[in-house]
C-alpha cells in the first residue's frame, strides 16, 4: 500500500482477543471514534433511568479561540470639499477589502485630489457628484416607472487497407525514399511525408508485421501492391519503428518550440501592459473616486472579480422629494439615480475630451514653434507621459486584450503532453537506436549516427526551452493574482489554481472594459441628443442677437466674377463686371474723367422739374420691364435687347397697345 503521508497504528485491542469480536485492522491515528460513555444496567426487563456519573468530573476543554475579526474597510474622513452633507445618502459598498501594494491600485488617491501631476488631463467634476446629494427633482408627469473478411495473401483489414492507400497515394510515398531516411538521410523525405510515416504507416508496420514477413516468404517482395511494400520498407529495416520515430522527432520538436514561444509570449506581454498602462491607473482611479467620494470612506482597492458587477447594479439612491414615485427606469432616472459605471464613465468621457484638447493644443503650439517635420517629430517624441501616455479611454482596449485563454488549463495539459512525448520518444527510441549502434561498427550507419546526435541536442535544447517558457508563464499568472489583489494558491494542484485564476481575472477584466466603453458610447449620445435638442432654441438666440451662430470661421467670398463675365448675356452685368475687373490704374482713371459728368447730372438731378402745362400726358412708367424710357424686348433668335416688335416706345399710356401713344 503507497504511503501518502497519514501514520498507522494498530488500534488499541487489535489481533486476537478473547470474545466474539472481530478485529477492525489498521485505523489511522487520530481517527479512532470515541468510546461510548458506559451506562448502568436497569433493574428487570424494563430500560432503568440513567444513574448519575461517578467519579472525578470531566476535564474542562479549552475555549474556542475568538473568531477572526473581519477585516474593514479603512475610513477615512474625505476631504472639506468633499464631505457630504448631514442626512445624506451613502453608497453602500458589497465588496472585501483588498490590499493596494503591489496591485494596481497602488499609489492612487481615492479622493482625485493628488493626482494632477501624475495624470494632467486628468478632471472630475465633482459637482456633479455633489449635486446627488440634493433631493432629486419632483418626478415629471410623462416619466413611467417600463468505423473483413480476411484471406490468406491479406494482411489488413478493409479499414486499415484503406487508410495506408490513402496516406501512400496523397504523399506519394515511395519504397526507397523510405530506406534512405531510414538509413540517416533526413532530406530523402518532406516534412509532411515523415509525419504519415510516424503517424499512419508505423501503427499499421506495428500490427502487420508478421503476416507481412509470411506474405513476403510465400510470394516475394517484388507481388506486394504499394501499402505493402511501403509497410515492408519499415518492417525489414532494423528498428524500423524507432528510427520512424527519431525523423518525427525532428520535425516535431522545432514546431513545438515555435508554438511555445507564441502560448507564452502573450502572458508575458499582457502582464507588462497592465503594469506600464497610465490610462489603466486613470480608469481605476475613476472608480475609486466614485466608490470613495459617495460612500464617504477612504477606499484603496477593490477585487476585480467583483467590481464589474457592482457598478453596474449599484446606484446612488437620492433622496426623493414629495411626489417621486415608482416606476421604470429611463433616462431621466438615469440621470438622477445614476450607477456607478454610469459616473465613472462620464468622468472618462471628460477625461478623454480633456486629453483631446491638450493634444490639440500641443499639436498646435508646435506646429508654429518649428516648421521642419523631421524637427516637429523628435520634439513630439520628448514630450513626455501627458500625451505618449495615452488618453483613459485607451484603457478599454488594453481591457480587450485580456484573453482568458492566455491561461488556459489545456496550455498546461499541452505542456504535460509534450513533455511526456518527448520522454516516450527519448527512452523508448533514441536510447533503443544508441544502444543498436554501440554494438555496430563505427564505420556503419555513419548517417543515422549524425541523425541521432542532432535528434538528442534538439531534445535538450526543446526540454530546455518548455522549462523556462512554463517558469515564465506561472510566473505571469502570479502576477496577474498580485495585480488585482487575489492571494496566491496553495496545496494540491497549485499551478491549475493560479491558471484559473489568472484567466478568471482576464476575464473579468475583459468584462469590465467593455462595460465602460459602451457606457462612454452611451454617454456620448445622450449629449448629443441634449445638443441637438437644444439647438433650435440657440439659433433663435443667435438670430435674436444678431450673432452668427455655430461658426468655425468666417469664409471670404468667392470670386466669380469672371466665371459671370464668360457665362451672362446681360449688357448691364457686363459693363459691371468689366468695370470691377479693370486694373486699379484704370478703374481711377475712368472715375476721375467721370467726375464732371457726375456732378452735372448730380445739379440736374437737384433742380427742381419745370412746371407742367395743364392737360399734358404724363410719362408712363412701364413696370413689367422696369424701363422708365421706352419697353426693349430681346430677340428670340440673336437674343439681343432692341426696341418693342410692335413699335411701341412706351411713353405714353395706352391699354389697348400696351403703353404706347394713341393712335
Amino acid at each position: 500500500m503507497a504511503d501518502h503521508g497519514i501514520p498507522l497504528a494498530p488500534a488499541p485491542g487489535h489481533g486476537k482477543g478473547k470474545g466474539k469480536g472481530k478485529s477492525k485492522g489498521i485505523i489511522p491515528l487520530g481517527t479512532a471514534p470515541p468510546l461510548p460513555p458506559a451506562i448502568a444496567k436497569g433493574k428487570g426487563k424494563g430500560k432503568g433511568p440513567v444513574p448519575p456519573a461517578t467519579g472525578p468530573p470531566p476535564p474542562r476543554t479549552a475555549a474556542p479561540p475568538p473568531p477572526k475579526a473581519q477585516p474593514q474597510l479603512q475610513r477615512e474622513a474625505p476631504p472639506e470639499h468633499l464631505v457630504a452633507p448631514a442626512g445624506a445618502v451613502r453608497l453602500q459598498l458589497h465588496a472585501r477589502k483588498v490590499q493596494s501594494p503591489g496591485t494596481i491600485w497602488e499609489g492612487l488617491d481615492p479622493w482625485g485630489s493628488d493626482v494632477d501631476g501624475q495624470f494632467p488631463s486628468w478632471r472630475v467634476n465633482f459637482d456633479r457628484l455633489r449635486e446627488l446629494w440634493s433631493p432629486m427633482d419632483e418626478v415629471p408627469a410623462h416619466v413611467t416607472l417600463q468505423h473483413t473478411a480476411a484471406n490468406e495473401d491479406q494482411v489488413m483489414d478493409q479499414r486499415m487497407k484503406q487508410n495506408v492507400e490513402i496516406v501512400v497515394r496523397s504523399l506519394k510515398l515511395q519504397p526507397n525514399k523510405i530506406h534512405e531516411a531510414l538509413r540517416g538521410d533526413f532530406d530523402a523525405l518532406t516534412p509532411q511525408q515523415i509525419r504519415g510515416l510516424a503517424g499512419q504507416i508505423v501503427p499499421a508496420v506495428r500490427v502487420t508485421s508478421g503476416l507481412l514477413q509470411a506474405l513476403v516468404q510465400r510470394r516475394g517482395v517484388a507481388s506486394l501492391p504499394s501499402p505493402e511494400a511501403v509497410l515492408w520498407a519499415v518492417a525489414s529495416t532494423p528498428l524500423g519503428e524507432a528510427r520512424a520515430q527519431t525523423l518525427a522527432l525532428r520535425v516535431q520538436l522545432p514546431e513545438d518550440k515555435a508554438m511555445l514561444q507564441e502560448r507564452v509570449e502573450p502572458a508575458v506581454k499582457i502582464v507588462q501592459r497592465l503594469r506600464q498602462s497610465l490610462p489603466l491607473k486613470m480608469l481605476m482611479q475613476a472608480v475609486l473616486v466614485v466608490r470613495s467620494v459617495l460612500s464617504q470612506q477612504r477606499c484603496t482597492a477593490f477585487p476585480i472579480r467583483e467590481l464589474g458587477s457592482i457598478i453596474k447594479q449599484e446606484r446612488y439612491r437620492r433622496t426623493a422629494t414629495a411626489g417621486a414615485g415608482a416606476g421604470r427606469f429611463t433616462d431621466w432616472y438615469a440621470e438622477n439615480i445614476p450607477s456607478t459605471l454610469r459616473l465613472v464613465a462620464e468622468i472618462v468621457a471628460d477625461s478623454h475630451a480633456s486629453y483631446n484638447e491638450l493634444r490639440f493644443i500641443t499639436m498646435a503650439a508646435l506646429s508654429k514653434a518649428c516648421r521642419l517635420e523631421s524637427a516637429r517629430r523628435c520634439i513630439w517624441s520628448y514630450l513626455g507621459s501627458p500625451i505618449a501616455g495615452g488618453s483613459v479611454l485607451d484603457a478599454c482596449k488594453l481591457l480587450q486584450d485580456c484573453d482568458s485563454r492566455i491561461f488556459d488549463t489545456d496550455l498546461a495539459n499541452w505542456f504535460q503532453s509534450a513533455q511526456l512525448y518527448r520522454q516516450q520518444a527519448l527512452y523508448g527510441h533514441v536510447l533503443q537506436l544508441q544502444a543498436y549502434l554501440e554494438a555496430q561498427p563505427f564505420q556503419v550507419e555513419a548517417q543515422l549516427r549524425e541523425h541521432l546526435d542532432v535528434v538528442s541536442d534538439t531534445i535538450d535544447d526543446t526540454e530546455e526551452a518548455f522549462r523556462t517558457g512554463w517558469n515564465d508563464l506561472m510566473q505571469a499568472a502570479l502576477d496577474v493574482c498580485d495585480l488585482i489583489g487575489e492571494p496566491r494558491p496553495t496545496g494540491h494542484n497549485r499551478n491549475g489554481k493560479i491558471l484559473d485564476i489568472a484567466a478568471a481575472a482576464l476575464q473579468h477584466l475583459r468584462t469590465l472594459g467593455t462595460m465602460v466603453r459602451e457606457e462612454v458610447e452611451l454617454v456620448w449620445f445622450m449629449q448629443r441628443r441634449r445638443r441637438l435638442q437644444a439647438l433650435p432654441q440657440q439659433i433663435r438666440t443667435d438670430a435674436a442677437l444678431g450673432r452668427s451662430g455655430f461658426c468655425a470661421r468666417a469664409w471670404q467670398p468667392v470670386d466669380t466674377r469672371l466665371e459671370i463675365l464668360a457665362t451672362t448675356g446681360d449688357p448691364d452685368l457686363v459693363r459691371e463686371m468689366r468695370s470691377h475687373l479693370r486694373l486699379p490704374e484704370e478703374r481711377s482713371a475712368a472715375q476721375a474723367k467721370a467726375a464732371p459728368e457726375t456732378k452735372d447730372k448730380a445739379k440736374a438731378d437737384a433742380a427742381p422739374p419745370p412746371p407742367k402745362a395743364k392737360g399734358a400726358p404724363q410719362k408712363y412708367v412701364d413696370l413689367i420691364h422696369s424701363g422708365i424710357e421706352g419697353v426693349y424686348a430681346r430677340d428670340p433668335i440673336t437674343g439681343k435687347w432692341g426696341r418693342r416688335a410692335d413699335g411701341v416706345d412706351g411713353q405714353v399710356r395706352d391699354i389697348t397697345r400696351r403703353g404706347g401713344a394713341s393712335a
